[in-house]
């Protein structure tokens, strides 16, 4: 690992350390420590204690939950500026495990850090709140729309809201999950996700290429969820 260089950084504008004042930042950025983690590692696991939060410089990763039954449950999917695993604040532990689902770049916040931020830092706790309750809301709202759906309107409706999440200037969305890990997330069987995936890929709804995905025809995507909502 290394430090990071948080006054520098190209994501500060969407990072966490963006909403904190700069001279706290130049005072305290040298105890946050930048590595990479190939795709695959388990940055930490379900029900164990925190020692530290992370934010994701470049890369996705999925958080995953059991079900109860010894079944992952994807819960939410992560991408470059979110900041994730602060249960230790909170003397929690870990809600779910951190899993690199592409190579990743991230910046590990120790606890001792976060407390130190905490304390002296008044901005601090309120911009802390305030990324986890747009990911509440962001899981709450996504919750609504697999709970109300059926099948195809489950797999458009996550399709336009991935790409809004990685903002819509980017041409090809990283999208690293297999049919079955899709089929978790959107808690459909993988023979649904694969046929409905593989006629929109004929009818050039949209395209794949290396774990990326290019959406061609909104449209028709949104009339998907018009035909859902009017059922």
């Amino acid at each position: 690992m290394q430090s990071s260089d948080c006054e520098n950084c190209a994501i500060r504008s969407v990072a966490l350390f963006g909403e904190i004042d700069e001279a706290t930042v130049e005072r305290l950025h040298h105890q946050a420590q930048q590595f990479d983690a190939p795709a695959g590692t388990e940055l930490y696991t379900e029900g164990t204690p925190p020692d530290a939060a992370f934010t994701l410089r470049e890369g996705v990763i999925k958080l995953v939950r059991g079900d109860g039954n010894g079944r992952p449950q994807i819960v939410r999917l992560l991408v470059r500026g979110e900041f994730f695993g602060a249960e230790g604040l909170f003397e929690e532990l870990r809600h779910h495990s951190a899993i690199a689902l592409t190579p990743v770049v991230l910046c590990r916040l120790p606890n001792d850090l976060l407390q130190q931020l905490q304390t002296e830092e008044p901005g601090f706790t309120t911009a802390l709140l305030g990324r986890w309750r747009r990911a509440l809301n962001e899981v709450e709202d996504l919750a609504v729309e697999l709970g109300t759906r059926k099948a195809e309107g489950r797999i458009a409706s996550f399709l336009l809201h991935w790409e809004t999440k990685n903002g819509h200037a980017i041409e090809w969305l990283p999208l690293p999950l297999s049919r079955t890990e899709l089929g978790e997330l959107l808690g459909l069987r993988v023979e649904t996700v694969s046929r409905v995936m593989a006629r929109w890929k004929r009818e050039k709804l949209f395209e794949e290429r290396g774990g990326h995905i290019r959406l061609l025809e909104r449209d028709r995507l949104r009339a998907v969820l018009e035909t859902d909502d009017a059922a």
